[in-house]
């Protein structure tokens, strides 16, 4: 018998490879890594219903919500609530956003929902603040939307497209930017008594019947309205003074407490006449024969009222002289006595009306008598 060939020792090896090579595909491919499932989109009402339903929607579905979805939900709430005429509401909304973790541009919306609700309810300067604050991080059309809003609570020219203006008709419109009568010019009505806007120009309501007689005026007292006011144009002056007589006439007052206002132009704004008690010093013995000035502005930090109160404003240069006219003015008119010339802490314990006036009544009242002429107000303006 022949003796076997020898062993190709290559050959083993290629077949060697082969054999694993075919082994290999023919064993099951390993199972595929399955991808994580994506988070849905947060749900929507149907579309057919009313702002109303819609809002309920949201409410009833909103602690079922991821904290995310949360937010949106919110966010969603606060417009519904703004369309349906609800500002203080649609606030607490947007204010729930803005106390969570939120991004910058949910919170810009939030911002901008808290700015609308103000000018919706009548007090533009409030909402000022918010709406700025906004603006850089709202996308069109929210930022064409809110830098109409700013303009116009400003006083200055804007021009906008009638979609920007129609749907900011409603915030314009509320905060009563559109409907103030500008002054007349002094050459054709000169001012009368120091007054710069009367009643019927930034748009009075009438006074209601519980009211006692001033008196003959011997005493005047300086205050702050203590509300944050930025703009130095008139329809926010005008809606500014709305807001505080509507806000007097809640607390059962016959009218705004103060008799002259100053805005932050210097304008001297007609309060209640001169010739019925304010209410503005205190009880009624503080009020008798004491003329009530109030210069537009929160001069004094109030935390516990918000934070757009935490921010302490100082009385401009315009306020400031058109103030030491007034006082001058009604001094001469009146024959009231330089140290009749009080702030408002002399009479109740109260921050009013925050230091740099109180400073200024302080030198006021240490003026040696006749060194101050009287001058009319509006003219000195």
């Amino acid at each position: 018998m022949p003796l076997s060939a020898p062993i190709d020792r290559s050959r083993l090896v290629a077949l060697t490879l082969l054999a694993a090579g075919l082994a290999s595909c023919a064993a099951p491919p390993p199972a595929a890594v399955e991808a994580p499932a994506l988070e849905p989109p947060v749900q929507s009402p149907p579309g057919e219903l009313s702002a109303h339903d819609r809002l309920m929607w949201w409410q009833e579905r909103l602690p079922q919500f991821s904290e995310e979805d949360r937010t949106e939900a919110r966010l969603c709430m606060g417009e519904l609530l703004l369309d349906l005429g609800e500002p203080q509401e649609a606030r607490y909304s947007f204010f729930e956003v803005l106390n969570s973790p939120v991004s910058a541009r949910e919170a810009a919306r939030a911002e901008y929902g808290v700015g609308r609700s103000y000018y919706l309810e009548g007090t533009p300067s409030l909402g000022l603040p918010h709406l700025e604050t906004a603006r850089p991080l709202l996308e069109a059309p929210a930022a064409e939307e809110a830098a109409y809003l700013i303009a116009a609570g400003r006083g200055r020219p804007a021009t906008a497209d009638e979609a920007v203006m129609a749907r900011t008709k409603p915030y314009v419109a509320g905060a009563g930017l559109m409907a103030v009568a500008p002054p007349p010019p002094p050459a054709a009505a000169p001012a009368r008594g120091g007054i710069d806007v009367t009643r019927a120009q930034w748009g009075a309501q009438p006074m209601l019947a519980n009211h006692d007689p001033l008196g003959k005026p011997y005493r005047i007292t300086v205050h702050h309205t203590a509300e944050p006011m930025l703009s130095e144009s008139l329809p926010a002056s005008a809606a500014e003074l709305r807001q505080i007589q509507r806000m007097h006439f809640q607390r059962g007052w016959a009218d705004l407490g103060y008799h002259y206002l100053i805005d932050r132009a210097g304008r001297v704004m007609e309060g209640r006449s001169i010739e019925v008690q304010g209410a503005h010093a205190g009880n009624s013995d503080a009020n008798r024969g004491n003329v009530g000035i109030a210069l537009l502005g929160n001069f004094e930090s109030q935390p516990e009222r918000g934070p757009e109160y935490t921010k302490v404003q100082e009385p401009t240069a315009a306020q400031m002289e058109a103030l030491d006219a007034l006082v001058n003015e009604l001094m001469a008119r009146h024959s009231i006595s330089n140290k009749e010339i009080w702030a408002h802490d002399h009479f109740r314990e109260t921050e009013c009306p925050g230091p740099k006036l109180r400073s200024w009544v302080t030198v006021k009242r240490s003026e040696r008598v006749g060194s101050a002429a009287p001058v009319n107000a509006a003219a000195k303006r």
